[in-house]
C-alpha cells in the first residue's frame, strides 16, 4: 500500500517530459550561443538530462501506444522534416559565419530506436525473418556506407542525413541507440533498468575518453567529456509513477523543431553584429 502512494506521488511522463524540455533548453542555448562566451558551461551539463529522459518517455510511448505504426509514422517525418530543412541550410549558404550550422535531429534516433525495438518484439513472437531483417539492416547499411567508392559516398549521404537514419550518423550516436534498447529490455524491473542505465551512461564516456585519448583526466571529463552526467537521469526515471499526465504528444513535436530554428536564427544574427 506504502508503494502504491509512493508512485502515485510520483512524476507522471507529462511531468518528465516538460522536464526534459526544460534541460533541452539549456543545452541548446550553450550550444548555439556558446561562441559568445557569454553561456555558463553549465547549461550543455545539465542538458545531458534531456536525452535520457527523452528516451524513456518515447520507449514507455512506444510499449503503451494503442498504435505503434502511427507512433513511428510521426516521429519519422518529422525526422525527414527536419533532415530536409537541415540539409537546405547548409546547401543554400544559410551556414553561421563560423561554418555552424544546425545538424540536430533527435527524432531521427528515436525512429531508428523504435525499429530496433519493433525487431526485437517480432522476434519475441517467432517472426524470424522481419525482427532480424529490422535489427540487421540499419547496422549492415551503416557498413556498407564506409565500403562505398567516394563518388556513391555523398549521394548515400544526402539520403542518410535526410531519410536515412542509421546508427553511427543519429544525434547521440551508437550510444544512444543502445541506451533505448536496453530501457527497453529492461522495461519489466524498473530498479534493474534505471541501474543499467546508469552505469551504462556512466562507463561508455570513460571507455570512449581511454580510446580517444589514452587516459582520463577529471577536468576532462568535467569540462569536454562530460555525456556521463545523464546517468543523473535516473532520479527522474525512478521517480516515474507509470501514468501519462496530460495529454500533449504535440507539444514535443511542435517545440523541439521550433526552438531548434529559432535559436538558430538568433545565433545567426548575433555572429553577424559580433
Amino acid at each position: 500500500m506504502e508503494e502504491t502512494k509512493m508512485l502515485k506521488r510520483g512524476m507522471d511522463g507529462f511531468q518528465i517530459k516538460v522536464l526534459a524540455l526544460v534541460l533541452m533548453l539549456l543545452d541548446h542555448i550553450h550550444y548555439f550561443f556558446g561562441f559568445t562566451g557569454k553561456v555558463p558551461l553549465l547549461f550543455s551539463q545539465l542538458g545531458r538530462l534531456a536525452g535520457p529522459l527523452f528516451m524513456f518517455i518515447v520507449v514507455e510511448g512506444f510499449i503503451h501506444t494503442s498504435n505503434r505504426k502511427n507512433y513511428f509514422k510521426r516521429i519519422y517525418l518529422l525526422s525527414v522534416l527536419m533532415g530536409a530543412v537541415n540539409y537546405g541550410i547548409m546547401c543554400f549558404g544559410l551556414v553561421r559565419g563560423d561554418g555552424f550550422f544546425p545538424m540536430n535531429n533527435v527524432f531521427a534516433t528515436f525512429a531508428l530506436v523504435m525499429v530496433f525495438l519493433q525487431g526485437i518484439d517480432w522476434i519475441k513472437s517467432k517472426d524470424y525473418l522481419r525482427g532480424v531483417t529490422a535489427l540487421a539492416l540499419p547496422v549492415v547499411l551503416n557498413i556498407v556506407f564506409y565500403l562505398l567508392p567516394p563518388t556513391w559516398m555523398s549521394w548515400f549521404y544526402v539520403l542518410e542525413f535526410i531519410a536515412l537514419p542509421l546508427p553511427m550518423f543519429v544525434e547521440g550516436g551508437v550510444f544512444f541507440v543502445i541506451t533505448g534498447v536496453l530501457l527497453y529490455l529492461l522495461r519489466s524491473n524498473r530498479k534493474l533498468q534505471v541501474g543499467v542505465f546508469a552505469a551504462f551512461t556512466l562507463l561508455w564516456p570513460c571507455i570512449m575518453g581511454l580510446i580517444m585519448r589514452g587516459s582520463l583526466s577529471l577536468p576532462f571529463m568535467i569540462l569536454e567529456n562530460y555525456e556521463w552526467m545523464g546517468a543523473f537521469a535516473a532520479i527522474f526515471m525512478l521517480a516515474y509513477n507509470g501514468k501519462r499526465g496530460r495529454n500533449a504528444k504535440r507539444l514535443f513535436y511542435v517545440f523541439y523543431p521550433t526552438h531548434v530554428y529559432l535559436l538558430y536564427i538568433l545565433s545567426f544574427m548575433v555572429y553577424s553584429v559580433m
